[in-house]
């Protein structure tokens, strides 16, 4: 009857002398097994007899090793045996890892959705947001054209019938004048008339000759002159009181006029108040300046420190490459708004920074690079990810900064003329933002003034 090869032990499967399982087992005349490489070396090394490495019995003479067929089938079915008990004991391992890891996997995965699902939600409420916020803004261009059309109109209109106006009271003293001329160059023939009498009646020294000569003369013809005299001057007062009264009307029309337009100019003015109520007291951060920056004891100035480089220290949050520095606060949710004076410098840039964009290399000009912001270069403000394109002409010398985290609004305000220079409507990002500085190098030789984070006024 077989040997089954579960009745044996592993132990009467090993080798003595490896303590491994035989390989190309063989047996000595004294009835042990060794695995014939195992054996070979054991007697190579042996001086000078060979003997059993389990009983010591002495051979006179090296047997031959030939390898026992039925040791070796033991062996490999063993081996087979174990190696599949190994691989059942692995995969039911496996299986319970990946029952157990399944099992974790759900609740992740429902918070995974449910993280998905706010995410979706807030993408579509901020571009619901959006489209209202560009909705109201071509609803106020709209509105704001529509009044300075209605202003300009009545200013037309108005115009035009002060014109008209004036055209028919000059054509109407015109003619008066023209009536008053033709009366007047008869009177004054009239006059030439009786003057000639008068020189007549001069040189005729007798009475009784005068008055047969000149029956009808009397003194109304010498007081003519007198009242042709009077009478010009009440049309010319009358004259003069009627431009004085259209030329009050211009002025009434043209103050109408002036508050109309500042009306359309305090909405301007209304917007900065309401964004102004947002300010938020803010310094730089000194571990975050690039080397060749200087900061103000107060922490509210930088600028480019020109010729005098510092050994930057082993500070992963310091810029390396970037000539910026950013502030020791950050904004995830709410508004907030600050301001920078930036005096007459020709090239700076300001704006918002994302907080995980590397410290160690340039900010790529793209716009995922996590940088929004402003970059201002003689009298042309650009975006800092679209260098080539102008988005404003001008130039400021105080720039407000209005952050609104729920809306996924940032905007840029021209403080001294309340000009909104530029608006960023659309960006989506998780993290914090922190405003960003940079004062630019000497390029511009009124470039080495700083830039000064100021109180609102």
């Amino acid at each position: 009857m077989a040997l089954s090869v579960p009745l044996l032990s592993e132990d009467q499967l090993l080798c003595p002398i490896c303590l491994g399982v035989f390989v190309k087992p063989v047996s000595t005349s004294c009835g042990h097994n060794f695995c014939m490489s195992c054996l070979s070396s054991y007697w190579d090394s042996s001086v000078p007899a060979c003997l059993c490495p389990v009983c010591n019995e002495s051979f006179s003479v090296r047997p031959q090793l030939r390898v026992n067929t039925f040791i070796s089938d033991l062996s490999q079915s063993f081996s087979s045996l174990q190696l599949r008990q190994e691989t059942q004991t692995s995969v039911l391992s496996l299986i319970k890892a990946h029952m157990k890891l399944r099992d974790q996997l759900e609740p992740n995965n429902a918070k995974l959705a449910s993280l998905i699902q706010e995410k979706l939600e807030r993408v579509s409420s901020i571009r619901e947001t959006r489209a209202q916020r560009q909705e109201e803004t071509r609803r106020v261009i709209a509105q704001s054209e529509e009044v300075l059309q209605d202003v300009l109109k009545k200013v037309q209109n108005s115009h035009k019938d002060l014109v008209q106006k004036m055209e028919e009271k000059q054509q109407q003293a015109d003619s008066e004048a023209e009536a008053l001329v033709e009366q007047s160059e008869k009177e004054i023939a009239d006059l030439i008339e009786t003057q000639t009498k008068l020189q007549e009646l001069k040189h005729t020294e007798d009475p009784l000759i005068f008055f047969q000569k000149h029956p009808n003369i009397s003194l109304e013809g010498l007081n003519s002159v007198s009242t042709l005299s009077l009478r010009v001057d009440e049309k010319l007062e009358e004259m003069r009181e009627t431009l004085k009264s259209y030329t009050g009307q211009l002025q009434m029309l043209l103050q109408k006029l002036d508050c109309d337009i500042s009306l359309f100019y305090n909405e301007k003015w209304c917007d900065l108040r309401r964004v102004q109520k947002h300010a938020v007291d803010i310094k730089l951060d000194p571990d975050t300046a690039q080397s060749d920056l200087l900061l103000s004891p107060d922490l509210k100035q930088v600028w480019f420190n020109k010729g005098v480089t510092q050994a930057p220290e082993n500070n992963s949050r310091r810029f390396l490459v970037a000539l910026a520095v950013i502030a020791d606060t950050g904004f995830s949710h709410g508004r907030f708004y600050f301001e920078v004076s930036v005096g007459q410098k020709e090239e700076w840039i300001l704006g918002l920074l994302e907080e995980s964009v590397p410290r160690n290399k340039v900010i790529p000009e793209q716009p995922d690079c996590g940088l929004w912001a402003l970059y201002f270069r003689v009298d042309k403000f650009y975006t800092y990810f679209n260098p080539d394109v102008p988005v404003y002409t001008g130039k400021a010398e105080r720039v407000g900064v209005f952050l609104d985290c729920d809306n996924a609004l940032l905007s840029f305000y021209d403080v001294n003329t309340a000009t909104c220079i530029h608006t960023f409507n659309n960006y989506i990002t998780e993290e914090k933002l922190y405003p960003f500085l940079n004062p630019c190098d000497d390029e511009f030789p009124s470039n080495l003034g700083p830039m000064m984070i100021v109180d609102p006024k």
